[in-house]
């Protein structure tokens, strides 16, 4: 695939020297177009058929008329992307963007995809499972985007802005009913505040059974269980100042569930089964693993919990010079995470037949991040942003019984920015992006004997100090040439995910450090509005190339492996995080929108994959040729469409959105040890389909009221797993109910 890319990146230069135009265009100027939508993906305001950048977005009005309803949802109608819950994280989200993939709770790890939520960097995955309710605009952006975003977005990054106060009294509600005692009520209520100000308070209760029935407890267990509340104040001390001000409360108690494959893993490889059949917590004794399984029955006789509580606080001030805007983003998050496996709300578990792994985690976070941004507002041919970050970041964890240890790590880290464009003439445009960043980690970690004593457990096995430094330049160099159809243009770009420590390690070598790993990407892209702006065709072509790729290696822990002269001993299993990864990543994207008639408009999204190892150093030994990128399917691919009809007094909605994905794989163990070499999990490729039927309508007072039926992935029923994964001695997957229906009732006033 790399040979395309490049072919394509002289073909597609040299076809921009000629005029394009189809006859179509010739269509009436007052066709209905496909609508246009203004991004911030370069940290101002540009539609997003200007921007030079792999991105996404979709409109208020797509999000609402589509159902669309969590974040999690917009994987379907973006390219080469993957969301679901992290079950095993605190109201957490996994991503995974162009086979880049995070999927963890621990602190110490840092994410590939970067979430910002109202502008502020979320250093961590936990509490990013959000509704869409109170949407302004939302954007995925494909690619490294390190330039304006910084570290840890070698992925992408995913971009949500709520809603600002409408400084007017307004009341919006809505009510979602699903199966399994589903509900979830959302309100909004926003009044003015004198004549230059408005204060915004939404509310939110989301409650559910578990579609899974326990059989050895027979009962359905609790499985979502979400309280969050939000207030924003907004106001104007002067004509040219705008504050705005978030503060958020969640706290999310739900409990999940969580399948272990162990005895799966262990039957497919002939090895002895021994105590991991006791560890059945779903259909995985039948020795086959596929979506075929019945993953609605759980046989564990203890649940899965995992819980978040926590703050949030966002300030944000803009200040209007004239042709430039100063702005401030402050923001603090702090919250605290228990997970609990096998061991329901009781810290002192014990090993049973039932149990024969239980963990208790609490888990503390709080992170304090400040931004300043100079961006240029003015219609010249230089457009610029300049700015400064700095963020510290603060993890506690407290583990126990059978991981028995205490870590804490404190980090900062400081970068300064820039990002400008240069219309060179009418035609050709140069853009030049460049960012220093500065961070350090200070690390420690003990490890106990005993878990008898929480407070003060001993006596102390390990007690390790650490600390990271590293400095790193990124960059990013456009050429963008303006055509009759649109725009094409070339970009090449670096981007960094951090090092740091495992806070898993048992050992001094297994703790760490180690380094961040790095990006290089070459993008070719053409964005074009044909047939009088009725279609929009984009197409993105990439090559990355990714050096010193952290890579999680697990080992016997019988003191058979030796690191830096010294026999590991930690018990069943050594967990090491090494640089130990040089990955080729490349691939194609097509998106397109067609405003067929007035009514009637499609979306389609197609992303093409080819990822692979060109190196993998496991012990001394490269072990690529069979290692294999976790939730990097070879394609994705959708088609969404949204009808309008008159009625009445209002509008029916017809919309709904096939997606499919090829297999990928969860996880493989590249280690000759319980599971053998090779050894993996593929999760079955899936088609859905989604359909909503919404009615609109006004009331003579001007109240909106809407009214929907919808189904989600209606063409099969049942549940499938999601995302597994390794953790050394044990493998683990993520159920997810299939077919479910319900409806919706809002209003707004």
């Amino acid at each position: 695939m790399r040979n395309i890319v490049f072919t394509m990146v002289f073909a597609l230069i040299s076809f921009s020297g000629y005029s394009f135009q189809l006859s179509a265009q010739e269509e009436s100027a007052n066709t209905i177009g496909v609508e246009e939508i203004i991004v911030s993906a370069r940290k101002r305001s540009e539609s997003i058929q200007d921007v030079p950048v792999a991105v996404t977005a979709l409109s208020v009005e797509q999000v609402e008329r589509g159902n669309i309803q969590r974040v999690q949802d917009l994987e379907k109608l973006s390219p080469n992307v993957e969301m679901y819950d992290m079950a095993f994280g605190g109201g957490g989200m996994s991503a995974a963007i162009r086979g880049l993939s995070f999927d963890d709770l621990e602190k110490t790890f840092e994410p590939t995809v970067g979430t910002v939520i109202d502008g502020v960097f979320a250093a961590s995955n936990s509490g990013t499972d959000l509704d869409l309710f109170d949407l302004e605009s939302v954007e995925i952006l494909r690619g490294p985007q390190g330039t304006l975003y910084g570290r840890n977005t070698i992925g992408g990054v995913i971009s949500i802005n709520r809603t600002k106060p409408t400084r007017d009294f307004g009341v919006k509600f809505k009510t979602d009913l699903e199966e399994d005692n589903t509900s979830d009520v959302k309100l909004i209520v926003n009044t003015p505040l004198g004549d230059n100000g408005g204060l915004k308070v939404s509310l939110r209760r989301l409650q559910s059974d578990n579609f899974a029935f326990n059989v050895t407890r027979n009962e359905r267990e609790k499985m979502r269980d979400l309280t969050a509340a939000s207030v924003v104040v907004d106001f104007d001390p002067a004509e040219n100042l705008n504050v705005n001000f978030t503060f958020d409360n969640y706290n999310d108690n739900s409990q999940h569930n969580l399948l272990n494959i162990t005895e799966f893993y262990v039957n497919k490889l002939g090895a002895p089964q021994g105590v991991f059949a006791l560890l059945g917590q779903g259909n995985a004794g039948s020795g086959a693993l596929s979506k075929e399984n019945d993953y609605m029955t759980v046989y564990s006789a203890e649940g899965f919990y995992s819980g978040i509580q926590g703050n949030n606080m966002t300030l944000r001030v803009n200040w209007d010079l004239d042709d430039h805007v100063l702005k401030l983003i402050s923001g603090n998050n702090d919250f605290a995470e228990l997970m609990d496996v096998c061991s329901w709300g009781s810290p002192g578990a014990v090993v049973t037949a039932n149990c024969v792994f239980p963990v208790v985690r609490d888990q503390t976070y709080e992170q304090t991040s400040h931004e300043i941004q100079l961006v240029s507002d003015k219609d010249g041919p230089l457009n610029y942003v300049l700015g400064f970050y700095t963020i510290e970041t603060e993890a506690n964890m407290d583990s126990g019984p059978v991981q028995n240890f205490r870590s804490v790590q404190d980090a900062e880290a400081w970068a300064i920015f820039g990002d400008l464009s240069y219309d060179l003439s009418d035609l050709w445009t140069l853009s030049l992006g460049l960012r220093y960043t500065e961070e350090e980690k200070v690390f420690n970690i003990k490890t106990f004997a005993s878990y008898d004593n929480k407070i003060a457990r001993t006596p102390t096995v390990l007690d390790l100090d650490g600390d990271f430094e590293d400095e790193n330049i990124q960059h990013k160099v456009v050429i963008q040439r303006n055509t009759d159809f649109g725009m094409i243009y070339l970009s090449h770009s670096t981007g960094f995910r951090s090092g740091g420590f495992n806070a898993r390690g048992t050992t001094a070598e297994s703790v760490g450090p180690f380094g961040s790993e790095e990006v290089e990407t070459i993008e070719l892209g053409i964005r074009s509005e044909l047939l009088d702006n009725r279609l929009v065709l984009n197409l993105t072509a990439f090559t990355n190339d990714y050096t010193d790729k952290q890579e999680t290696i697990v080992t016997p822990g019988d003191g058979s492996i030796v690191v830096n002269g010294v026999p590991q001993t930690c018990g069943t299993t050594c967990t090491f995080v090494r640089n130990a990864g040089e990955v080729s990543i490349d691939g194609l994207e097509f998106e397109a929108k067609y405003r067929a008639t007035e009514r009637l408009a499609f979306t389609a999204a197609v992303g093409l994959l080819d990822a692979e190892y060109d190196e993998f150093i496991n012990n001394g030994v490269d072990v690529s040729a069979f290692a294999k990128l976790k939730m990097a399917p070879d394609y994705t691919a959708s088609l969404s469409w949204e009808y309008i009809a008159p009625v009445n007094s209002g509008e029916l909605i017809f919309a709904g959105t096939f997606s499919s994905k090829d297999d990928y794989y969860g996880t493989y163990d590249p280690e000759v040890y319980i599971f053998g070499p090779g050894a993996d999990i593929i999760t079955d490729g899936e088609s859905k389909l989604d359909l909503s039927l919404t009615y609109n309508t006004v009331t003579a007072g001007g109240t909106n009221m809407t009214f929907t039926v919808f189904g989600n992935d209606i063409l099969e029923d049942g549940a499938y797993i999601v995302r597994p994964f390794d953790a050394g001695a044990f493998a683990f997957a993520t159920p997810q109910k299939r077919q479910h229906f319900g409806i919706s009732l809002g209003v707004e006033f």
